[in-house]
């Protein structure tokens, strides 16, 4: 009596296995980029309060703040700390300029600035440039 034999052929198998492998050779470069922009954002984020300090500094002294102008932002930026970056991995400098050095991740050992942008008038920043990593990497809302 024949029997017939289930299953799947070597044939099929190797097919599926390369078609796998395709989709992972497309997949892990584009989930790797993605992480490395996630991981560039927090630089960003981490930073919206000591930003947001440096316009209250412009509005009611009417300049930026350079290291030693405001205790309170370089106290703030002092101990901020995020997965990324450590305590004091985030300075003010000349000009309200934000800089924050990455120890981990991605971009362990880059630094990300993140430079005020003032209106015509110079009494309110009205948006911020990221500059120091590469452009792919840097969010949305702050590329020049």
């Amino acid at each position: 009596m024949w029997q017939q034999q289930r299953g799947f052929s070597l044939i099929e198998l190797m097919i599926v296995v390369a078609i796998i492998g395709i989709l992972a050779a497309i997949a892990v470069p584009a989930y790797q980029e993605f992480i490395a922009r996630g991981q560039a954002g927090e630089g960003v984020t981490a930073t919206s309060g000591s930003r947001a300090e440096v316009n209250v500094h412009l509005s009611e002294g009417g300049s930026l703040p350079d290291r030693g102008d405001s205790s309170a932002l370089d106290d703030a930026l002092d101990e901020l700390e995020g997965r990324y970056f450590t305590a004091g991995g985030a300075v003010n400098g000349p000009g309200g300029v934000i800089s924050v050095t990455f120890n981990d991740g991605v971009h362990i050992g880059q630094t990300m600035i993140l430079t005020p942008v003032l209106n015509a008038a110079g009494t309110q920043v009205t948006t911020w440039e990221c500059s120091g990593l590469s452009d792919r990497y840097l969010p949305t809302s702050c590329k020049p």
